[in-house]
């Protein structure tokens, strides 16, 4: 039985869907058993993940970088089916009492002590397939000015994203945190994608940026040049004719000019 970690970043946008979820107010519900929504339960600073965020930041007067498109961090939690209804894993939406409470319990525990305060807003899903617990976590770090100490979000400064493999050291964490229930660490994942999953540092996460920045310019300019192209096109269509015609009739004028010229002279000859 193996334990289930995920953490993810997310903007204001995606945590307003993600508080309509949990309302089941969105997305596709056939997986859910509305006779279990009532089970579902939170706690926090409000029932709304979202307002439970604002609340957060007007209380602690957090600031958040303008430049921080996902200052929120998502985590999930759960376990290897078999672990909730042992026996049975194939039986979806079905879990043992016994073995679902410790487990709440420890979770919470571990949340609390990983993520104090920044985590504002904490859910127990138990009308879907298996058991399930979504952390809203605000990552604010106290940042020293000349003057003062601020709060900040910062997903990259906080005690627990900062280091390197941060991801991979809260799973190992977390696995600790439950393995008396009998839950195991999952599998690690092969060293490139582990690299891939590892919390960045500023000048990583900036290189990032940069390349992202490169390949959408490289995109837009590919995108003007063929619009400017066949705009080209278009006026060579409908204009040169015209001008060639213009040219000919020029070409005509000045001929028959160049005639009437010739004939006024002879007669002036005579």
């Amino acid at each position: 039985m193996k334990a289930v970690l995920n953490i993810e970043r997310i903007g204001f946008n995606a945590l307003k869907a993600h508080a309509q979820h949990e309302r089941r107010e969105i997305g596709d519900q056939t997986h859910t058993d509305e006779t279990r929504t009532h089970l579902n339960a939170s706690i926090g600073l409000d029932k709304c993940p979202e307002t439970a965020v604002r609340k957060y930041l007007d209380q602690t007067g957090a600031k958040i970088d303008k430049r921080n498109e996902k200052p929120i961090t998502r985590v999930l939690l759960s376990a290897s089916p078999e672990y909730f209804r042992p026996g049975r894993p194939d039986q979806g939406g079905e879990y043992d009492r016994e073995r679902l409470n410790p487990w709440v319990r420890e979770s919470v525990k571990w949340l609390k002590k990983e993520f104090g305060e920044d985590a504002v807003h904490i859910s127990t899903h138990l009308d879907e397939s298996t058991p399930h617990i979504h952390a809203v976590i605000v990552p604010t770090y106290d940042k020293k000015t000349k003057r003062r100490t601020v709060k900040q979000v910062s997903h990259h400064k906080h005690p627990a994203f900062a280091a390197l493999n941060s991801f991979e050291d809260l799973h190992d964490k977390y696995a600790a945190a439950v393995r008396h229930l009998d839950i195991q660490r999952g599998d690690k994942l092969p060293g490139e994608l582990r690299k891939d999953r590892r919390s960045k540092t500023k000048k990583e996460w900036l290189n990032g940026q940069i390349k992202a920045a490169s390949a959408q310019l490289s995109l837009l300019d590919g995108e003007i040049r063929k619009h400017l192209g066949e705009k080209l096109r278009s006026l060579k269509r409908t204009f040169l004719p015209q001008k060639q015609q213009e040219k000919e009739r020029g070409g005509a004028s000045a001929a028959l000019a160049q005639v009437r010229s010739k004939t006024r002279a002879r007669g002036r000859s005579r």
